[in-house]
């Protein structure tokens, strides 16, 4: 099993690396800005309003909320596991971006371009994306197997190409910037979803038999 997962993962991890040094190049960033002035070019108030929703939404104080809230509200309601995974699951995939920034260290869009203040210099991945998409699959994995699983994973598809587009138009990402999230968040969570997942399954197994002792003793 681990076997499969270093197998799924690295291929991904390695082509994010390669992706992200590429991208540093003049001639890709030149090409980046032309896709990035397109995107920029259909600025228009509610859009931009839009945007800066996607910006503040998932931003590090945002995530960071997230993180803690969902994780304690899980704990306090007795959804121990799931507390647990919901907290695995959106510091692996979120974790990894932040680390990726720093290995690839490309520079951000030009400030001229940006609708932000106050960005970091690291441009790759999008960590605004990771966050994203790392919230989505745990929102999904909560859900799983019930009514609302489909619902969920549809709103975050869009929420994700949501972001990536947002994270274009307001000028603090290259579109391989978003990319790249895709890339490096996808590793993170295909190597830690399948732990948690047996972990679910041991606890499970666990608690069956205890369960079925009790009820005999009774």
């Amino acid at each position: 099993m681990i076997n499969r997962r270093l197998g799924a993962a690295v291929p991904l991890l390695i082509l994010a690396l390669i992706l992200g040094f590429a991208a540093k190049t003049s001639a890709w960033t030149s090409a980046d800005l032309d896709v990035n002035h397109m995107i920029q070019s259909v600025r228009t108030p509610w859009l931009t309003v839009i945007a800066q929703g996607f910006n503040f939404g998932f931003n590090t104080i945002a995530g960071m909320i997230t993180l803690v809230g969902a994780t304690a509200y899980l704990f306090a309601t007795g959804r121990r596991t799931d507390a647990a995974r919901t907290a695995v699951v959106i510091t692996a995939g979120w974790g990894l971006g932040a680390i990726y920034k720093i290995i690839v260290a490309r520079p951000r869009p030009p400030a001229a371009d940006s609708l932000v203040r106050r960005l970091a210099s690291d441009s790759f991945p999008s960590g605004h994306v990771c966050l994203t998409l790392s919230i989505v699959v745990a929102a999904a994995l909560l859900v799983r197997g019930t009514a609302a699983s489909r619902l969920v994973v549809a709103v975050g598809a869009v929420l994700v190409v949501g972001q990536m587009l947002a994270r274009v138009y307001l000028g603090a990402h290259y579109l391989t910037d978003t990319i790249g999230s895709l890339l490096v968040t996808t590793a993170a969570l295909v190597l830690v979803v399948p732990a948690t997942r047996r972990r679910t399954t041991d606890v499970l197994a666990e608690d069956v038999p205890e369960r079925l002792a009790d009820s005999r003793s009774r």
